[in-house]
Order: C-alpha cells, then sequence, then structure tokens
C-alpha cells in the first residue's frame, strides 16, 4: 500500500499532529475538522490527504484564526457556490490579522529585547566616559580583535548589545550612546544631534583608541552617520556597513517628506502622534517581502512616559537632520562601503532610500537577515550575514 493510501487511527494521528484524541473529536463534533471514513467496527480511519488538511487547521487555530471562520473553511464544499474563492477570502482575510498580531508582536519583542540588554549592561558594565565639549558620551568595549564600532542614531549601547556579544569573539566591539541617548545624557546648551555633529563624537571616540582607521557598522541613522565621517575624517573609515540609512532626501516623494517633516513638528507637544505618523510613514515595524506592502496604518498603543520623553528628543531633534541629509555621493565613493537592507524590508522608506543611495554609488544592495531592526531582533543571524560585507 502506497503511503498515500495508509490508513491511520485517531492515535496515530493525534501523535503526528500533537493534539490530543478528545481535541480531534471535539473539533470534529463543531464542524471545524471533517469527519474521516470509518472501518466496519466503526473506528476512524484518516487518509493522508486528512492529516494535511487537519494539520492545516490547527496551524489556522495556533495563529488565532477564529473556530467559526475555521468551520466555513472546512464546510465551504457544502455552502457555497465558489468554495476555493471563498477559502481564499477566509485566508487572505486571516493572513492580514496574522501580520498584524506579528508586527505588534515584533514591535513589543524589540523593546523587550532592548530592556533586557539594557538590565544586562547595568548588571554587568559601567560605561566608560568621553568627554565633549558640550556634553558626555559613554561607550563599552568588549572582545578581541580588530576595532569595530557598531554605530546608531537613536540605538545605543542597550539596542546593540545582542549583536555586540555575537561579535565579540572575532572584534574588539565599540558601543556607545549617541548626546541625549541612554547615559550620554541631555544637558542645557548642548549642541543638536545633527549628523554633523553625531559624526564629530564619533571621530573623537575612534581617536580615543586609535589615531588610524577602523571598521564600522551603521544601522538606520548610525549609518548616515557614517555617511558624514567618511565625509569628514576618510582616514579614520578602513571599512563601513550601512543597513538601511533612512534618507528621505534620496527620494523623490514630496508627499512623504511632507508628512515626515508634520511628525517632527509634532514630536514635542504630541510625540505619541508624532510616533504613530513616523510608524506609519516608514513601515518599519513590519516584515515585507518582495510581493508585500507594508500596512498604511497600525494602531501604536498608547505609550509610557519614558517612551514618551525618548521620542520628543529623538523625533524633535534627531531624526530630521538625519532623514533630510544630503549625502556627498564623490565623498562616499572614495570610501569603502557596502550598503545592506532588510530582506524583510521591501517597499518600506529605509529600504527604498537604501536602493536609491546604492544606484547612485553604482554599488549592489545586499540583503541581510530581519527588517529595519534586524541587527537587534535577529542579531545571531544579522552577524552572520555582515562579517563577510567587513572585507573589502
Amino acid at each position: 500500500m502506497d503511503e498515500e493510501d495508509e490508513l491511520l487511527g485517531i492515535a496515530e494521528v493525534s501523535a503526528r499532529i500533537g493534539m490530543a484524541p478528545d481535541t480531534l473529536r471535539y473539533f470534529e463534533r463543531q464542524g471545524i475538522v471533517p469527519s474521516p471514513r470509518r472501518d466496519n467496527a466503526g473506528r476512524r480511519q484518516y487518509t493522508a490527504g486528512d492529516v494535511e488538511l487537519i494539520r492545516m487547521l490547527v496551524h489556522l487555530r495556533e495563529t488565532g484564526m477564529p473556530l467559526a471562520d475555521i468551520a466555513q473553511f472546512t464546510g465551504a464544499d457544502d455552502k457555497v457556490d465558489d468554495p476555493a474563492g471563498f477559502r481564499l477570502e477566509l485566508l487572505t482575510a486571516h493572513q492580514r490579522r496574522v501580520q498584524d498580531r506579528r508586527a505588534e508582536l515584533d514591535r513589543a519583542l524589540e523593546v523587550i529585547t532592548r530592556k533586557i540588554a539594557d538590565y544586562s549592561d547595568r548588571i554587568t558594565s559601567t560605561p566608560e566616559l568621553l568627554d565633549r565639549p558640550d556634553c558626555t558620551i559613554a561607550f563599552t568595549v568588549q572582545g578581541d580583535g580588530p576595532l569595530l564600532f557598531l554605530v546608531g542614531a537613536p540605538a545605543g549601547r542597550a539596542g546593540f548589545a545582542a549583536l555586540a556579544h555575537e561579535l565579540a569573539e572575532q572584534f574588539q566591539v565599540v558601543t556607545h550612546d549617541p548626546r541625549g541617548i541612554g547615559a550620554s545624557r541631555a544637558v542645557p546648551e548642548m549642541a543638536a544631534p545633527t549628523p554633523q555633529v553625531l559624526a564629530e563624537d564619533l571621530a573623537a571616540l575612534v581617536d580615543r583608541f586609535t589615531g588610524g582607521p577602523a571598521l564600522f557598522i551603521g544601522t538606520s541613522g548610525g549609518a548616515v552617520t557614517l555617511l558624514e565621517l567618511a565625509k569628514q575624517h576618510p582616514h579614520l573609515v578602513d571599512r563601513a556597513v550601512l543597513h538601511e540609512p533612512p534618507l528621505v532626501s534620496l527620494l523623490d516623494d514630496p508627499d512623504l517628506a511632507d508628512r515626515a517633516k508634520a511628525a517632527f513638528a509634532a514630536a514635542e507637544t504630541d510625540p505619541q502622534h508624532a510616533v504613530q505618523e513616523f510608524f506609519d510613514l516608514t513601515g518599519a515595524g513590519h516584515h515585507t517581502g518582495p510581493d508585500q506592502l507594508p500596512p498604511t496604518h497600525l494602531d501604536l498603543p498608547q505609550l509610557p512616559a519614558e517612551e514618551l520623553d525618548k521620542n520628543r528628543y529623538f523625533l524633535g531633534q534627531m531624526a530630521g537632520p538625519t532623514v533630510f541629509y544630503v549625502p556627498d555621493i564623490e565623498a562616499t565613493r572614495r570610501s569603502s562601503i557596502a550598503l545592506c537592507a532588510g530582506a524583510l524590508s521591501h517597499h518600506q522608506l529605509a529600504r527604498r532610500a537604501t536602493q536609491a543611495l546604492a544606484d547612485q554609488l553604482g554599488l549592489p544592495l545586499i540583503d541581510v537577515p530581519g527588517n529595519h531592526v534586524g541587527a537587534s531582533a535577529e542579531p545571531a543571524e544579522f552577524a552572520r550575514a555582515v562579517v563577510p560585507l567587513l572585507h573589502n
């Protein structure tokens, strides 16, 4: 008998799909899974096709499809004229729900990961300090090997903690909190965190270790900082990997630019609204493949006071100069850089901008794991992908 013709009892099916026999019987009574054939003694006999269908229905249940929808999916052949089209509608609607839920979980996971890294850093290390004329920059060093700086804006030491740990076996990894972020507290009369100012802070930090070139990985606004560093201090850059610099300046999209400006303008008085707008226009919290568009809007939960204060600073002072920064293409061409973007960032602002930059420079855009926050959300996979890019 072929495997496809093999008939299985309920105990065997239960073992294969990880569902108790009583649960299978209950779902059968509710019309959620189809009733199988029975032998002469009344025992259930499942075909391989039955098992695969039940397995799929279990996946639908585990991902939160309402039981009523699953029952409709199962009984479509007897209830509608176009069962295939009806099932497609049910699956498409459920796919949207799962994608929205995944985006919510990704945001929660990012916050949880950042907090774990933050508390771990507080427990295991005290940052070193670099005095600047108008502020103090906090930084942390770990590992041995070639000098590698991880650069973000607004991401700082906490955001890079997991990635730094992955890279510390091969590199001496330096992470720092940009001015106004984390332990690099904003102080009165501190210069605004423009890419030019952040690049000078970074240059001073590099000089703290070596007067010669170093390796860099920059993500999001940190990649923009590295573009300015390469322009002002090219002798410091041995090799730089730029991950998704969100350069609205490179996109011929006036509506997007206007929305970004409006979000930044609202940050001081209504940071919740500013965060919502920036989240929607960037699409950066979503996972989108080549054939997927990020949702135009997804309601964010009310942010706690601490996050609102952070975004007053980030969106109100740092984000605007960063996304509207105009890179010096000729200066960038003279530097050794690689451009990469998340394999799940398609049709999002930062990936579109990075593709535009790659086109101007005549460089390939290299896919790396995850989306815009892949460096923190998938640190091991991200590290494996970017380390080869640090070599010319």
